[in-house]
């Protein structure tokens, strides 16, 4: 529940900081499930994760031997620019349905289906009621050892 409510509270917060995103989702919802999947993308609400190897992994150059325990770093790799040109970039129509913020494979959060129903159906109610969003005061995160999220986030709503 924490991380769903993280990711929805980093969705205002994006389209507070880029009112023409937040205007394209109005004009075509159909845009919702790509746009959640970029503010999971920019603002991943697991930033890390660890698990143990169970054999030697080698990869560019470099070797994980097994049984050590690595920390996959969700938010820095939804930022490769290797994987996504201008990754700082909020677009709510950029291609990203194979970023990890959700993990991947067997890794892969089980919540996940019932996390991207809900905030659709969020999102798709404020898209029906919000014509615009204005900041006011500064953001405040919520400092904890994994979860990305706000304490704080002041905004005035306009209908």
């Amino acid at each position: 529940m924490d991380t769903t409510i993280s990711a929805i509270g980093s969705a205002v917060q994006l389209f507070v900081e880029n009112p023409d995103q937040w205007e394209a989702l109005r004009e075509n919802p159909a845009l919702i499930p790509g746009a959640f999947n970029e503010v999971i993308r920019l603002e991943s609400p697991i930033q890390a994760f660890s698990r143990v190897t169970r054999r030697t992994y080698a990869t560019e150059g470099f070797s994980i031997p097994e049984n050590v325990r690595v920390v996959v770093l969700y938010g820095a790799a939804n930022r490769d620019e290797r994987k996504y040109p201008d990754p700082d970039r909020f677009d709510v129509r950029r291609e990203n349905v194979d970023h990890v913020a959700f993990g991947l494979g067997t890794h892969a959060c089980p919540g996940q289906g019932l996390a991207r129903m809900e905030a659709h159906a969020v999102l798709e109610s404020l898209t029906r009621r919000v014509r615009t969003w204005e900041s006011a005061g500064e953001p405040r995160r919520r400092f904890t050892n994994i979860t990305r999220s706000l304490d704080r986030l002041p905004v005035v709503v306009h209908q």
